[in-house]
């Protein structure tokens, strides 16, 4: 899918009613919901191209089992707007593996999502290995499988936010980075970028690990650090039956899904070391091999039938994460007509068409969702951190 009337060789407008700094899923959410609204004139600026940072190396789950209920109804929603669209969903069903440490939060966490209407069964070993019959559960005490889960194509999906954005009027400029926010009293003045100022009185930041760059202007420091992740593409031996669902491993730390033909995605859940905090703009975006080795080698002794798959690829990313490792929604405590989305800590893609709603709804309704108000930036001062009802412990932390 190309993008038709990227904007990045034209002149900037002198003014815009809203601009929004990020073309990544989040900030073209936000561009596609704001554009069907009326509301007013809407510019997005990304510093790259379109899906290009952390976006478009995403794993594109989509699920709705979480651990709180307002996550919960957010991912519900999420879901249901990719069942609805055009976007190509595969639910191919999603399979969580557990150890005995676990067994309660499990069973409880279970409990919580049935209660709200998630499609996810309890399922013992037994039932694990009907659905896997090549997978080692030696180590595995139970699981729980979501049949109506899956995954979409993370650029693909992007660009159609994007492209929606543009025919309901979103002007896009690609290469165009955001330097500095200018001030008055009454708030927001203008954004200067490197091809020139846009005067407006509503900027949403959508950066992701770059939130803090704009936020030097306006000193206001947002609790964001950049963590490196890793991804191995692995070639499976086409002889073996292919495993179809979207793997997510709490024993061995990581998760693996089908991505195109034979091959698979894999990587690590959870847990990182102090080293893992880079720069958004120099850090290593290859793999590091003993690491995404290290990868296989938890795939290949959970499903032995991996051992013949090749390692066709390696690569690195960054999550814009928070110390409780959930969003920054809504308004600046600080500065009328600043708004942020950022910090999904790995959760932005799935969440992505609800915060895109919620972040419309508050500018153009004037009134945030009753749940966006828990991801108040507001939260880390107060000590009132986001923590799971019923935590899950992962033996790589």
């Amino acid at each position: 899918m190309k993008l038709q009337n990227i904007l990045n060789n034209t002149d900037l407008p002198k003014t815009s009613d809203i601009v929004i700094i990020g073309g990544g899923v989040i900030g073209c959410s936000i561009a596609m919901h704001l554009s069907k609204t009326g509301f007013g004139s809407i510019t997005l600026l990304e510093k790259n191209a379109i899906s290009s940072g952390a976006t478009s190396k995403s794993g594109a789950m989509i699920r709705e089992f979480y651990q709180t209920d307002f996550l919960i109804e957010m991912a519900k929603e999420s879901k249901t707007f990719f069942e609805k669209s055009d976007i190509n969903f595969i639910k191919n069903g999603r399979i969580y593996l557990f150890s005995k440490e676990n067994t309660d939060s499990v069973n409880n966490n279970a409990k919580l999502n049935q209660n709200l209407g998630v499609n996810i069964e309890v399922i013992d070993k037994d039932q694990i290995q009907k659905l896997i019959p090549e997978v080692n559960t030696n180590d595995v005490s139970l699981g729980l499988f979501e049949p109506e889960a899956g995954y979409v194509d993370s650029v693909e999906t992007t660009y159609k936010f994007a492209q929606t954005g543009i025919d309901n009027g979103v002007q896009i400029f690609t290469n165009t980075t955001a330097e500095s926010i200018e001030l008055t009293k009454n708030g927001i003045q203008s954004i200067n970028t490197n091809k020139g100022k846009i005067k407006t009185k509503i900027i949403i930041n959508a950066s992701g690990a770059w939130a803090n760059y704009i936020n030097k202007s306006v000193n206001e420091n947002l609790p964001i650090f950049a963590l490196r992740v890793q991804q191995v593409i692995l070639k499976a031996n086409l002889a073996v039956k292919p495993m179809n669902y979207c793997l997510m491993d709490y024993s061995k730390g990581t998760y693996l899904r089908p991505d195109y033909g034979n091959t698979y995605i894999a990587g690590e859940e959870l847990g990182f070391e102090e080293n893992d905090i880079v720069s958004p703009d120099y850090y290593n975006q290859s793999s590091d091999h003993d690491v995404i080795s290290e990868y296989k080698s938890r795939i290949v002794s959970r499903l032995p039938s991996f051992d013949n798959s090749i390692i066709k690829s390696g690569h690195a990313a960054i999550y814009d994460m928070t110390p409780d490792e959930n969003p920054i929604l809504g308004a600046s405590p600080k500065i009328k007509g600043l708004f942020y989305a950022v910090g999904f800590s790995g959760h932005g893609f799935k969440l992505s068409p609800t915060i895109g709603k919620m972040i419309s709804e508050l500018i153009t309704k004037g009134k945030p969702d009753p749940i966006l108000k828990k991801f108040n930036v507001t939260r880390f001062t107060l000590k009132n951190l986001i923590l799971p009802k019923f935590p899950i412990k992962n033996p790589n932390n």
